[in-house]
């Protein structure tokens, strides 16, 4: 972690001048400090400020300078004075995340709380007993999206109820996450654990295969290992991650293309009737998609998608195509219906 942004980005907290982006990347920030021995006597000396409630901004700036000042005159005194603790840009670094963390009310999101673990092991698991052989788009319980490549599995519960969101990924997703401050969504890849709190990102995690590549199509996202903060990614940045050497390689990319390359394959349609089309997004959606008006059914359509949108999107476009059809979703089932009295 570089003390130095992290301090900018807390002093554009307190002047209330931080976007959404950056509140995002604060937090991510803060969620890789790995001090818990300083986090832990700094939690001491907040209990006297009361910390089971958010505090207010000055009270919580007059606490922070506290800290800060009496870590930089602890950095000036002679080492041999020094008790056995740490150096003051890991202090200061520490210190401010932890009132960060309070005063906003996410410290209960740091990772590995054994608490979220029992919620999540209580959660019944959606688990596939084995990869499907096409593309599918798969809707979690808290509206983020996932297209999950052909012969990938991911493990997820039926319904998100700890503190955090978390999944487990073998093979190639693209993710679309809600965003949520209070409830930081987490995908496990063997050793990778990749955090976000709202964004969309590709990752490639293949079962018998060294690397692990994350790669950003919007927003931030943090990437991290069983030891060390690999990487805290924004758009068009992505990290491979060498498992067997344990090295991190940086890149920008068109993150873009690299997702679409794949996600919208079996979605490219040249005058394929609407019946066909509505098979393939049967399979990919997992829905069940009827057209009674053999006419509709028989239309020729000439369109493609980049396999990442909803299928409410996917069809309201073929039906503005058509231009004599709406459609309804009840659940799972969808029904294309003529709009006009033509036969």
């Amino acid at each position: 972690m570089k003390s130095d942004r992290l301090n900018y980005l807390m002093q554009r907290y307190f002047a209330q001048e931080c976007t959404a982006e950056e509140k995002e990347e604060l937090a991510l920030l803060i969620d890789a400090v790995r001090n818990e021995e300083l986090k832990s006597q700094l939690l001491e000396q907040w209990e006297n400020y009361n910390s089971k409630s958010v505090l207010s901004e000055n009270k919580t700036q007059r606490i922070l300078h506290g800290i800060l000042t009496s870590s930089a005159a602890e950095e000036t005194a002679p080492l041999k004075n020094k008790p056995l603790i740490f150096r003051f840009r890991t202090i200061a670094a520490v210190a401010a995340s932890v009132v960060i963390l309070l005063s906003l009310g996410l410290f209960l999101q740091k990772s590995g709380n054994p608490a979220s673990e029992k919620i999540v092991a209580k959660t019944p698991m959606i688990s596939p007993q084995q990869p499907a052989s096409f593309t599918r788009n798969v809707v979690l319980s808290d509206g983020s999206t996932v297209v999950l490549r052909a012969g990938s599995t991911i493990n997820y519960p039926q319904a998100f109820t700890g503190k955090t969101r978390e999944i487990t990924l073998v093979g190639e997703a693209y993710f679309d996450i809600k965003h949520d401050s209070r409830k930081p969504f987490i995908i496990h890849t063997g050793s990778v654990k990749t955090t976000v709190l709202g964004t969309a990102f590709d990752i490639k995690a293949w079962a018998g295969q060294k690397d692990v590549t994350v790669s950003v199509t919007r927003g931030r996202v943090k990437v991290e290992n069983d030891s060390r903060l690999l990487a805290v990614l924004s758009v068009n940045q992505s990290v491979s991650y060498n498992t067997e050497a344990s090295t991190a390689k940086h890149e920008t990319v068109d993150a873009g293309t690299i997702v679409n390359t794949w996600t919208k394959q079996d979605l490219e349609f040249d005058h394929v009737p609407f019946s066909s089309i509505a098979s393939a997004l049967s399979k990919r959606y997992g829905v069940n998609i009827e057209i009674p008006d053999q006419k509709i059914a028989g239309t020729s359509i000439v369109t493609s998608f980049s396999g990442t949108e909803s299928i409410e999107d996917v069809l309201t476009v073929l039906c503005k195509i058509t231009s004599n059809c709406d459609f309804e979703i009840n659940k799972n089932n969808v029904t294309i219906k003529r709009t006009d009295n033509t036969n």
